[in-house]
């Protein structure tokens, strides 16, 4: 399989030039405990870079010992790279992960990485998962943009969080001017993929072709369970602890009103919040696991609400962010924790005979903290 040309010559004399001033939020801080760590300057070194996680994920499809597929999304980013989706079994029940939808969200990708590296062995929780579920993973949604860089008023350079589309106009929803839309608010859940989700209709053309592709993805697959990984910034709960990750369910209510599937939606959402309790229990378990509610809108077009309202039981995840190298490790483990749940849950069917008890009793996520360094 081709891995698509490199960004590099498409996007060096436009893209990476760019800086961007991040305002500061006013205000003063909670403390925190620990008081960190903050990262200084933001370090990508040990994550994987577009060519590096095409090859790897070559190296494990090499390597699998049962059902894998590496292949391209149904469509390319607007440079041309593709998006890789793994395949890890041939079982009955379909299951797609997908991450990294913002370029500046990236470890959620590496936790994805470790989930496909332990699924393709030849372990008998491997096999066994292999045989009862067919999982789909993409663990890199927005190529393009976590290799653009953005500058911060602290001098800092890091990913930036939208695609690329240096046509996207000044009056487009939830962009950045010359540099592109936010993939996350253009999921399509109405009757075609090519719709822009706020107005459903064939003449309301969707921009964002990483979007399309995971809606494509959706309309094959149909899986019964969609889970979206990302990163929030640092938040402290009541006592001052920081947490370390944010989890939410589809909420858009008053969207699946106005569609008159309200009574298919709620079923959906006690559905989804198994699925979420699931991960709930499973980082409970981890000392170093400090988990909340996440505060999440009823905007349609997010990937948790358009899949939920489409029909899957949807779960959003937000890893902590804005960590530095120094955290990367423990939090990419947190994610691949946090999957593994599902797939376990799904795989043995429990899923859908479990409590939403450990969801619903999530508390609220706290303040933000703000980085000392900026």
């Amino acid at each position: 399989m081709a891995i698509a040309r490199s960004l590099v010559a498409v996007l060096s004399a436009t893209l990476l030039p760019l800086g961007l001033a991040l305002a500061a939020p006013a205000g003063a801080d909670p403390d925190t405990v620990p008081g960190g760590p903050w990262p200084g300057q933001e370090n990508t070194n040990a994550i994987h870079g577009y060519d590096e996680l095409w090859k790897t994920l070559q190296t494990i499809e090499g390597r699998a010992q049962g059902a894998f597929d590496l292949a391209p999304a149904p469509l390319t980013s607007n440079t041309g790279r593709e998006i890789p989706v793994v395949t890890i079994g041939d079982g009955p029940t379909p299951v797609m992960f997908i991450a990294n939808q913002h370029g500046d969200e990236y470890v959620v990708s590496e936790g994805m990485l470790s989930v496909i590296q332990s699924l393709s062995g030849g372990s008998a929780h491997a096999q066994a998962v292999r045989g009862a579920l067919t999982l789909t993973i993409v663990p890199r949604v927005n190529v393009d943009g976590f290799d653009a860089e953005v500058t911060d008023l602290s001098g800092r350079t890091t990913p930036w969080r939208q695609n690329y589309d240096t046509a996207c106009p000044a009056f487009c929803e939830f962009y950045a001017a010359g540099r592109g839309y936010d993939i996350n608010r253009y999921h399509s859940y109405s009757a075609s993929a090519y719709d822009h989700p706020y107005a459903p209709g064939p003449d309301a053309d969707n921009p964002v072709p990483e979007a399309i592709a995971m809606r494509l993805l959706w309309d094959e697959r149909q899986p019964e369970v969609v889970v979206d990984f990302h990163h929030q910034g640092t938040y402290v709960d009541d006592d001052g602890r920081m947490i370390t990750g944010s989890i939410m369910w589809p909420n858009a209510e008053a969207e699946a009103a106005r569609l008159g599937i309200s009574e298919e939606f709620a079923e959906t959402v006690v559905r989804s919040k198994q699925a979420a309790s699931q991960m709930v229990t499973a980082l409970d378990g981890k000392g170093y696991a400090n988990i909340t509610r996440y505060p999440s809108t009823e905007f349609p077009g997010i990937a948790r609400n358009a899949y939920g309202l489409l029909g899957s039981a949807s779960v959003l995840y937000e890893a902590r962010g804005g960590i530095g190298s120094a955290s990367n490790g423990y939090l990419a483990q947190q994610t691949a924790v946090a999957a593994q749940a599902v797939v376990d849950a799904a795989a043995d069917g429990s899923l859908w005979t479990s409590s939403t008890a450990p969801a619903d009793g999530l508390r609220e996520r706290g303040p933000s903290v703000q980085d000392p360094h900026e």
